[in-house]
């Protein structure tokens, strides 16, 4: 079903938003005084989400947060979080740490995606012949690359008989979240420990601010830059208004585009390009940017406040998604979900601690931090993490993963075409899975021959220099 189609009254709309504004507030008075949540840096959002899925519909039913409105908000904050990103339009750096961390991205996806597969197919084969293959499909994109893309993705493939399919990615999600913070600040003590950290010899420099989330030094950041009058407009209110018309020329071009696919008989088509809107998104923002840029005109544009808002996207999403997963459906595939993630959590530590050693000239310990964070969690996940081992970000690494990140974005795009393989071209069929997967593994064998060569570059230019 088109996540625009769902039916939802206004009253349960405002009191959802409410509920989660509601959540959020209690995350973060349980990081002010929890110790365990300030031991492991847990993220506010994370922790009222939790909250919020244990007394919402999916729990003890206290307050009605059904998984379904819970899935559209999540679906519609992944696409203005990505409106957000392309209209803040960072420098590109196109230097080796960044592609190296773009290139390290896509392997590890690859890595989540044939472990989920192979995992799937054992399964099928052995103990659980009615199981969906296509659930390990699910597994890179809640560990990499975060709940909204795992939930639309999921809920797509669900006309093809993935019950619960939306769910199974949030909780593949949530799950990576729990490796990031918990896995994460393990490996962080352990490179300290071990002389591995290139700033600090401890954890000592962790503020009582950056435990509790409560800046109380006065030493408060800049949010961002007034580019318009108060007195004709609030700043922020055009920065959302601006995301606003991205959206709906979003919209306007998926259901243009949609509407074709239905006219020519492919209609198997029209889900997964609805759950594609969020590159649609993107791409409308960035020529925005573009002709705002060229016009002279982005002036209005305020990066600070485009990254807050973003923030500000991601939070929702993060609580929402986390209050959407069902228990039934989790009961439903708890075997799978179970062996899936006991594999991929150790997997792709060992492989992002041979890639950072390797792939990158200096900081190992500190890529290997944030990159770990971001497969497993968000970049904002990865971030929090690095800045425990670079507390003033002062190494590059931060300012790779960013520019990184955007790389992986598109140069990964042809992965998620091949995840939808199954799907898109054989009506769900088991060849499809099959051939998927060979897809996956010539995809991963050109990555590492594009990667060997761009290293083998770098080094004939270091030493020509």
């Amino acid at each position: 079903m088109n996540p625009w189609d769902l039916q939802a009254n206004l009253k349960s709309v405002i009191l959802d938003l409410m509920y989660l504004s509601s959540f959020i507030l209690i995350g973060t008075w349980l990081r002010r005084y929890v110790k365990f949540f300030q031991k492991f840096l847990i993220p506010n959002n994370l922790i009222g989400g939790f909250i919020a899925l244990l007394v919402s519909t999916q729990g003890f039913g206290w307050i009605d947060l059904p998984s379904e409105r819970l899935g559209l908000y999540v679906y519609h904050f992944l696409a203005l979080t990505f409106i957000a990103l392309g209209l803040r339009q960072q420098k590109s750096g196109w230097g080796k740490g960044p592609l190296s961390k773009a290139l390290g991205t896509l392997s590890t996806y690859l890595l989540q995606a044939l472990i989920g597969l192979g995992v799937a197919f054992v399964l099928f084969y052995t103990i659980m012949p009615d199981l969906f293959i296509g659930m390990g499909l699910l597994l890179p994109l809640g560990f990499g690359m975060g709940p909204g893309l795992a939930y639309a993705m999921g809920k797509s493939w669900e006309q093809w008989g993935f019950v619960g399919g939306g769910q199974v990615g949030l909780t593949f999600a949530a799950i990576g979240y729990l490796y990031a913070f918990f896995v994460g600040m393990a490996i962080i003590q352990w490179g300290i420990r071990n002389g591995k950290a290139a700033l600090i010899k401890s954890t000592d420099h962790i503020t009582s601010d950056m435990r509790t989330g409560v800046n109380k030094s006065g030493d408060y950041p800049i949010a961002g830059h007034l580019t318009l009058s108060t007195e004709a407009i609030e700043p922020m209110a055009f920065q959302l208004g601006l995301m606003g018309f991205c959206y709906l020329i979003t919209y306007w071009i998926v259901d243009v585009m949609a509407s074709g696919l239905a006219s020519a008989g492919l209609n198997d088509f029209v889900a997964t390009l609805w759950s594609f809107h969020f590159v649609v998104a993107l791409l409308v923002a960035l020529v925005v940017r573009k002709v705002m840029d060229m016009t002279g005109r982005s002036y209005v544009i305020d990066a600070g406040l485009m990254t807050r808002a973003m923030g500000v996207f991601l939070d929702y999403l993060v609580v929402g998604a986390v209050a959407a997963i069902s228990f039934v459906i989790v009961g439903k595939y708890w075997l799978p979900i179970l062996i899936m993630s006991l594999l991929t959590g150790p997997a792709t530590y060992a492989l992002l601690k041979w890639i950072s050693w390797r792939a990158f000239d200096n900081f190992h310990f500190e890529r290997f931090v944030e990159i770990f964070g971001e497969m497993t969690g968000t970049i904002n996940s990865a971030l929090v993490l690095l800045r425990v081992t670079d507390p003033e970000f002062k190494t590059p690494v931060a300012e790779d993963a960013v520019y990184g990140s955007g790389i992986a974005l598109f140069i990964g795009l042809p992965l998620l075409v091949a995840l939808n393989i199954p799907f898109a071209f054989f009506k769900g069929e088991l060849i499809g899975y099959w051939v998927t997967a060979g897809v996956l593994v010539g995809y991963w064998i050109l990555l590492t021959i594009v990667w060997r060569a761009i290293g083998y570059i770098h080094f004939r230019r270091q030493t020509t220099n």
